[in-house]
């Protein structure tokens, strides 16, 4: 899947989603998650991994948008 932040175009299959994330701590969440192999991440915390992009450099709608389009069900 394509998609653009901040006029940087990125391409993302949910297989590499997975491999990112395996290993890292996941931070506090303050609304939204997903859930892989049993661990909770923020939203922002899983595209910041995914694109190498701080946090405040997109909104969790963003993010929301992008996981959706990938497969993942965000969770409240």
């Amino acid at each position: 899947m394509k998609f653009i932040i901040r006029g940087k175009t990125y391409e993302l299959k949910k297989e590499e989603v997975h491999k990112k994330l395996k290993g890292l701590n996941p931070e506090p969440i303050r609304e939204y998650y997903v859930e892989m192999d049993s661990i909770q991440y923020p939203i922002k915390q899983v595209l910041a991994s995914i694109t190498g992009l701080p946090p405040i450099a997109f909104t969790s709608k963003h993010a929301y948008d992008v996981l959706t389009r990938l497969g993942f069900v965000v969770k409240h």
